[in-house]
């Protein structure tokens, strides 16, 4: 087996071999999971408005030592257009992790020369300190590792789905139709042309996804509104179990008795109990999320509509992001939640590194990462 690796571009053949991988390589924490994307590895790239580039390295004996992958589309930096990429599914198996300093930056050097485009963002688990520390932290003899810089902290949020519980909100919200697409095309490209990695709303972005995300509909929009019908919020609520699902491996430390608790609640209250090992999450996203003035009303009301939807379905739970000292945050009162503290970051090559970012909310999509 050899000690170096030398990136290469996956094709269709690596299907497989990639989603062993993938799925063998789990997010570890006091909940122990994995990402399944079976049957096909490269779903979640296809039905997206993006350049996929799959790097792997293999072992030499027919099986992938790592693999990275960077989604490349156009987007939004300080206000102008420009090529932007997500850095993300990045596994090393743990046995050849000492090849991962290598592997990651040829890696990355090959993507800039190949692709003509130098700014990128990634999310990483703030409590993973070793891919923390193997890719933030600058050493001498790494000359060609990648810029971090840190953007902002933000949690991933789960609202647990237990029982049944009707929107109490006075603001109005009902599901989006096709009248309503010019408006929201409207709020979400002018939102996302002030974010850094914004989307391209203006471009077709939100028609791409009705065309081509699974099961994601105008039915499953969300939209919030005033007396006189002034747009106020919106969201899609997307269930992404036809191309990414989540495997709990074990429940460990609090999480035993956690979970002892809420299955014995679910038993008695009639809600969907929390999977065994082996067994998979049922979960959507709140994905396109905007909400006008950062208001936390407008944001309960999308909540209370999402959850009503959600949990006679069966749902365990549905997610979003949270930004560090969110002014939506107020709006979780009286939910049962659970938080999952990332990191983001802008990512340069170290030849260009960058040390000063746009501030604010990003164009980062959770329901993608």
């Amino acid at each position: 087996m050899p000690d170096d690796v030398t990136p290469r571009l996956a094709t269709p053949a690596d299907n497989r071999s990639c989603l062993e991988l993938f799925g063998a390589v789990p997010m570890r924490g006091e909940l122990v999971l994995s990402t399944q994307r079976a049957p096909d590895f490269f779903s979640l790239y296809a039905m997206q408005r993006v350049e996929p580039f799959t790097y792997v390295g293999d072992d030499g004996e027919g099986g992938l030592v790592g693999m990275a992958t960077a989604l490349i589309r156009e987007g939004w930096l300080d206000g102008a257009p420009a090529r932007v990429g997500y850095l993300g599914d990045l596994r090393i198996r743990f046995d050849r992790a000492r090849t991962f300093g290598r592997f990651f930056g040829d890696f990355f050097d090959v993507l800039c020369e190949r692709t003509g485009c130098s700014a990128y963002y990634t999310a990483i688990l703030t409590s993973n300190r070793a891919a923390m520390n193997a890719l933030t932290k600058r050493k001498a003899k790494r000359v060609n590792q990648p810029y971090y810089q840190r953007l902002h902290a933000f949690d991933a949020v789960s609202v647990q789905l237990t029982r049944r519980r009707s929107p109490a909100s006075p603001v109005r919200v009902r599901s989006a139709t096709t009248a309503d697409l010019p408006r929201l095309v409207e709020v979400l490209a002018a939102e996302h042309r002030q974010r850094p990695f914004g989307y391209r709303y203006d471009l077709g972005e939100l028609e791409h996804r009705l065309a081509n995300w699974p099961g994601f509909t105008l039915d499953d929009t969300l939209v919030a509104e005033d007396a006189s019908g002034s747009l106020l919020g919106l969201t899609t609520v997307w269930d992404p179990s036809p191309v990414k699902r989540y495997r709990v491996h074990a429940y460990e430390g609090s999480m035993k008795w956690v979970k002892r608790g809420f299955n014995l609640a679910a038993s008695l209250a009639r809600w969907p109990k929390l999977p065994e090992p082996g067994g998979e999450f049922r979960y959507a996203y709140l994905s396109n999320l905007w909400v006008k003035g950062q208001s936390p009303a407008t944001f309960r009301a999308l909540l209370e509509h999402a959850y009503a939807r959600l949990q006679p379905k069966g749902f365990h739970f549905f997610t979003f992001e949270l930004d560090e000292d969110d002014p939506l945050a107020p709006a979780l009162k009286g939910f049962r939640t659970q938080r999952l503290g990332f990191t983001l970051f802008g990512v340069t090559p170290a030849k260009l590194s960058r040390t000063a970012w746009q501030p604010g909310r990003t164009g980062f999509e959770i329901a993608l990462a």
